[in-house]
């Protein structure tokens, strides 16, 4: 089976995370290449043998809360038995607030959810309990967000609305699709960027490459966070994405080559100073719920 090499783990990366999140959903093939020491067509050829794979399924425009009037959290949660999986994740498809589900190899689940207000966080985790079965409570966790004071206009819902499923679809079609011009498509495209309103997401699948695709979550201490989250930058290998946004957890999506690969992370974080504890999953489906988020676009675009 195929499995991706260390040039298109850091192509992911560049393109969706080279830092936290990746705010600019335009940054080019050229610019990458530029970055990675390799010329444009490299790039692009890479990124059309991942699509042809099926590992890399697309892009998606995943929207900063704060826009919806939403924050954001994830919950962990673990099932009773791997049987029983199949129906809480069905179950939990169906909950509102719900963006993605993570499945992971063994008992264990993580739904990352957004929310208006407080109580409806805690009814939603409750409920996300209910729904695994299982005696053991449930953690969660804030996603913390850069700041979006811009208030999108009409324009601005149309083009997230045409980008939502293609985040790096042509600005020339999305200009045909809403008839207006290019220029002031790149106009508003600038405005979005600058205002941290979307960011891009990879859209994988683990199961089309070889290896595996692991998960680790990382507690930190507050005042060592900044410090070990470089170190993880700079000495784990094959990281595909890093999220450190939060001022307590990190969580780092690593392609490790066997599992003996995945110990020896897991280990490593284990033992770094400053960092509390470490959870390390398989990732065997990341699961999106959009119609919700659809629904809301559209709502702002009827007021």
């Amino acid at each position: 089976m195929w499995s991706p090499d260390d040039l298109d783990i850091q192509i992911i990366k560049a393109l969706a995370s080279p830092h936290s999140f990746q705010w600019d959903v335009r940054i080019s093939n050229a610019h990458v290449a530029k970055g990675l020491d390799v010329d444009e067509e490299t790039v692009r050829n890479r990124l059309r043998h991942m699509k042809e794979s099926g590992f890399l399924q697309g892009w998606e425009l995943a929207i900063n809360p704060i826009i919806l009037d939403r924050e954001a959290a994830i919950v962990e949660l673990q099932v009773d038995d791997p049987k029983t999986k199949l129906r809480a994740i069905s179950e939990l498809k169906l909950m509102e607030n719900v963006t993605i589900i993570e499945n992971f190899y063994g008992k264990e689940l993580a739904v990352h959810i957004m929310f208006g207000k407080e109580d409806t966080l805690i009814r939603q985790v409750k409920l996300i309990s209910l729904i695994s079965g299982s005696l053991i409570p449930p953690v969660w966790w804030r996603e913390s967000f850069p700041p979006c004071g811009m208030i999108p206009t009409k324009t601005d819902w149309l083009i997230i609305k045409a980008l939502r499923e293609n985040a790096r679809g042509r600005l020339s079609d999305v200009a045909k699709y809403l008839n207006i011009s290019n220029r002031t498509v790149k106009r508003h495209m600038q405005k979005l960027v600058e205002g941290n309103v979307f960011y891009l997401n990879p859209l994988l699948d683990p199961g089309k490459s070889g290896g595996l695709q692991c998960r680790f979550l990382i507690v930190s201490e507050a005042s060592k966070k900044q410090m070990i989250d470089t170190a993880v930058r700079s000495m784990i290998p094959r990281i595909i994405s890093i999220h450190t946004a939060s001022p307590e957890y990190s969580l780092l999506n690593v392609h490790c080559e066997n599992a003996l690969m995945m110990q020896e992370i897991h280990q490593w974080l284990k033992n770094f100073d400053g960092i509390k504890e470490v959870h390390s999953n398989i990732e065997m489906e990341f699961i999106y719920v959009h119609d919700w988020i659809v629904d809301e676009i559209q709502q702002k675009l009827s007021t």
